[in-house]
């Protein structure tokens, strides 16, 4: 069940329904399924959704817009002319309200510090060039489905997440009258299914994410005739 024509057809058989279903045409299974991936799409960072882009800044010139297909407060990462902003040691943002209070606080300050403000990225110091290259990384939204031929992002790879996908545009066109109860046992199933993939996904992911420290310690007890601080003989 990789294709949007083979979950159509996953829909109307828990329907128990055909293409000539007036209750159930093929153009309203279609909008549910898609409105089912969007859900889906939407409640976990999936790493197929994880994009990076590339702009320019612009002189003296502090915020920039989201790509129009990335999802709100999705931004990770951002690199400016090589550098990478943000805080110690993951280049993590700082939450809007600081920042403003950081950026009144130090307006001559050169460390690197940005900031998500949902469909706008801050960064500073505020670039003095144009044209240096902006580097960014974030989440896309899904693309809707239109073709017979169209997959989703799980198809191939966690064929179960289009089972959810499936339970959940039946929940939808269950939603409403005495099949209520029904639809909203779907959507549960389904929200399980997506939660235990992901919960797979996170284990993966952590196998190969490097450990970092979160503060940087001197070596107070270093040996030898290093005349860095914090080594003495």
């Amino acid at each position: 069940m990789n294709l949007l024509s083979e979950l159509r057809t996953t829909v109307q058989s828990d329907l128990n329904v055909g293409d000539e279903s007036s209750l159930y045409p093929t153009t309203a299974i279609d909008l549910a399924i898609n409105r089912a991936y969007r859900k889906a799409g939407g409640l976990f960072p999936w790493p197929e959704l994880m994009d990076a882009k590339k702009t320019t800044t612009q002189a003296n010139h502090d915020y920039y817009d989201y790509p129009q297909t990335w999802r709100s407060n999705s931004i990770w990462k951002i690199e400016v002319d090589g550098d990478r902003y943000g805080e110690d040691p993951d280049g993590s943002p700082l939450s809007y309200d600081d920042f403003l209070l950081w950026k009144e606080d130090n307006p001559n300050d050169t460390t690197k510090k940005w900031a998500n403000q949902w469909r706008r990225y801050f960064i500073s110091p505020t670039p003095s060039a144009a044209a240096l290259v902006i580097c960014i990384h974030g989440i896309m939204n899904v693309t809707e489905m239109t073709a017979d031929g169209s997959i989703t992002i799980f198809s191939y790879s966690a064929p179960e997440c289009n089972e959810a996908i499936a339970l959940e545009a039946v929940a939808i066109l269950k939603s409403k009258g005495e099949q209520e109860k029904a639809g909203e046992f779907r959507s549960t199933e389904a929200k399980q299914i997506l939660a235990v993939a992901w919960g797979k996904i996170r284990t993966e992911n952590a196998k190969y994410e490097k450990n970092q420290p979160f503060f940087n310690v001197p070596n107070f007890f270093g040996t030898g005739t290093n005349t860095t601080i914090g080594d003495f003989d």
